[in-house]
């Protein structure tokens, strides 16, 4: 499906863009800002052909060309309830003014928005109340819901509201609800039914080496089973057959940004191959046990063979692929920036099957 201008604000990686090419919609043109240099480094290699557009704040409507959809998570730290709470007054969440200043110019016929459930309750909910205003004066109308991650095919608790305007008085589809709203009737939307993206964390994942990934069931839920010294955020360890904690952009201490998880460590189990062993050692085959520190398993010779078998735990974080898969990246999506930047843009993000359910919605896919 063809659509005119995609502006995509606070662009981050790219997943509202990502959302959209796999809901098969192709905008004419596609726009981009972000201060972070280190995303758009993402953004220009997965979208090439997309233009850079800078800060939000030097954005100037009439050079734009004609925008059918905006979309943007603008900052939330004035907003979440773990930051201060400065709501909209706050430096950073205060360029909602800007989105609106364009969106007045531009009059697309959608656009979308993603933040915090914190939105709700800033500054004793007047905040919310002022989005709102501010949405009707500009001639738009708009529909929203708290959206769980885990409800969409991810094994990740991340509630987050999401909001659909449109111009008033013009046909429009009923966006909402969606995923846990539909869940009652719509079961497909369930983890263990959609199963393509909600993988359990395992050391052989992480090397990329798994050819056969377990599943979490919904029922699991979030899993916290002690924590590495005093409790708190950056310390609590999560068992894996649950799902994961927030991601985070920004967090201090080695859990912080993912959890923590006990995962378990390979052992290599050696053993000659069948063709070659004498009835004594058919009968202690299963008993000759390696413990190996790499995960990796030693050459393979015409004389024997090693499989990796579960062994012992260890506690770790999660790896950057494994933060991208939770938020329905494609595996080494951010690949060529830091770990530390990794982490920062998997956080940031929104999760991307939750905006391919809204395009769906919207467009009647």
């Amino acid at each position: 499906m063809k659509i005119k201008g995609h502006l995509d604000l606070f662009s981050g990686i790219g997943e509202f863009s990502l959302a959209l090419q796999r809901a098969g919609i192709e905008p004419d043109w596609i726009g981009y800002s972000d201060i972070d240099q280190y995303a758009n480094q993402v953004f220009k290699r997965r979208f090439p052909n997309a233009e850079e557009l800078g800060s939000i704040t030097d954005i100037q409507p009439k050079d734009l060309p004609k925008i059918d959809l905006i979309t943007f998570g603008f900052p939330c730290q004035n907003l979440s309830i773990a930051g201060k709470r400065k709501g909209l007054k706050g430096s950073r969440s205060s360029l909602f003014f800007e989105v609106m200043r364009i969106i007045r110019a531009k009059r697309p016929k959608y656009f979308i928005f993603e933040n915090v459930k914190g939105i709700f309750s800033s500054n004793k909910g007047k905040d919310f109340d002022i989005i709102l205003q501010s949405i009707a004066e500009s001639g738009y109308d708009g529909q929203w819901q708290l959206c769980n991650t885990r409800f969409f095919g991810l094994p990740q608790n991340r509630e987050r509201i999401y909001f659909v305007g449109h111009i008033r008085r013009e046909c429009r589809p009923k966006v909402f609800p969606i995923g846990e709203g539909s869940s009652k009737n719509k079961k497909a939307q369930k983890i263990n039914n959609n199963p393509q993206y909600a993988r359990t964390i395992t050391t052989a994942q992480a090397h990329g080496t798994a050819k056969h990934m377990s599943y979490i069931k919904e029922k699991k839920g979030l899993r916290q089973i002690g924590s590495i010294g005093k409790d708190a955020d950056a310390t609590r360890v999560y068992d894996v057959n649950g799902i994961s904690k927030t991601l985070k952009g920004e967090g201090g201490g080695w859990g912080a940004r993912t959890g923590l998880y006990e995962v378990k460590s390979a052992a290599l189990r050696t053993f000659p191959r069948e063709s070659n062993m004498t009835k004594e050692e058919k009968k202690k085959r299963g008993k000759r046990l390696e413990l190996r520190d790499d995960d990796v398993a030693n050459t393979i010779t015409s004389h024997q063979l090693d499989s990796i078998v579960s062994g012992q735990s260890r506690i770790r974080r999660l790896t950057p692929k494994e933060c991208e898969r939770l938020q329905g990246f494609p595996d080494d999506w951010t690949d060529g920036c830091s770990d530390t930047q990794r982490y920062k843009q998997c956080g940031n993000a929104i999760s991307v099957p939750v905006a391919e359910a809204i395009y769906k919605k919207m467009y009647v896919l």
